[in-house]
């Protein structure tokens, strides 16, 4: 197995749209879906 560490360093090589792991762009998902479950909750319970 390669060391999660040294795949980060390479990826860190790549040009940010070429990138395995867009950090950010997951995170940011992660949000928008959360705030939707949030929402939908919350016009359900009006």
């Amino acid at each position: 197995m390669a060391n999660p560490e040294d795949l980060r360093r390479e990826d860190q090589k790549l040009p940010k749209g070429r990138r395995k792991y867009p950090r950010s762009r997951v995170t940011q998902a992660l949000w928008v879906l959360i705030a939707l479950v949030l929402i939908a909750g919350i016009l359900s319970m009006i």
